[in-house]
């Protein structure tokens, strides 16, 4: 899957980045780690190999570039990350929220190679993904990890395990897409994934999480207007890659 760069302000030398991150996604995604060839990534992202080790030392320090990339939160929407961990709303409407940027990112066209990788990285042992898992992946499970626990406190929730019951959100999410080719062709496709929306998906998620875990199975689940605006924002930030150098200001 060929992903294009685009056209920006940036300076050359950050073009050259990102058009070598983005052929580098591409190729890991096909070929994951063992297989990918700087000379291919080179050649997709039209510069010659030496230019690609000035910038990415050899293949390992390209390939953890990748994944940061792909894992890494926007810079630009930590502000908003921090007013809608904010919000005046209940638990339940923050994992509205979470539910909504993680549906996002998974069930954005762009998160296929994000997919792919992953596939790759769980093929091999997951040593890479573990460094990454534990800068991204780990604070953002405990900020809501601790959504739940400020839930039960606040006697809007009752759960036992608050890190598992986050864990599953995340898993049900990814496990979902990660099959979207596995079901394809067969008699249960369109009821699981060509007759549901995103939106469809959210709120079996969101009923199911309710079900399980809050103490009045009538408790507001909708975002005000404002909040949700914020959050489809927060989404859409959220679901493209992390460029590391949007404001880069080298020479």
């Amino acid at each position: 899957m060929r992903t294009a760069a685009k056209k920006t302000g940036k300076l050359p030398e950050a073009k050259t980045r990102e058009a070598i991150l983005l052929a580098a996604i591409d190729e890991f995604a096909a070929l994951g780690f063992a297989g990918a060839r700087t000379e291919n990534i080179a050649r997709n992202a039209h510069v010659n190999k030496a230019m690609l080790h000035y910038y990415y030392h050899d293949k390992e320090t390209l390939y953890n570039a990748v994944l940061e990339t792909l894992y890494g939160s926007v810079g630009e929407a930590e502000d908003l990350v921090k007013r809608l961990s904010d919000a005046p709303v209940n638990s339940v409407q923050h994992v509205h929220i979470f539910l909504k940027v993680i549906l996002q990112k998974h069930g954005d066209p762009r998160s296929k190679s994000f997919r792919c990788i992953l596939a790759w990285e769980l093929a091999a042992g997951q040593n890479n993904l573990k460094r990454v898992a534990q800068k991204y992946m780990v604070p953002r499970i405990k900020a809501m990890t601790d959504v739940i626990r400020r839930g039960i406190e606040a006697k809007e929730l009752r759960c036992e395990n608050p890190t598992l019951a986050v864990w599953s959100l995340i898993s049900q999410v990814a496990f979902y897409f990660m099959h979207s080719e596995t079901y394809k062709g067969s008699d249960i496709y369109n009821e699981l994934y060509h007759n549901v929306s995103q939106e469809d998906l959210l709120r079996f998620l969101l009923r199911n999480f309710i079900s399980s875990y809050a103490v009045d199975p009538k408790i507001n689940a909708d975002l005000p207007p404002e909040i949700a605006r914020q959050a489809d924002e927060l989404a859409a930030r959220m679901s493209a890659p992390a460029m590391p150098f949007e404001s880069s200001q080298h020479n």
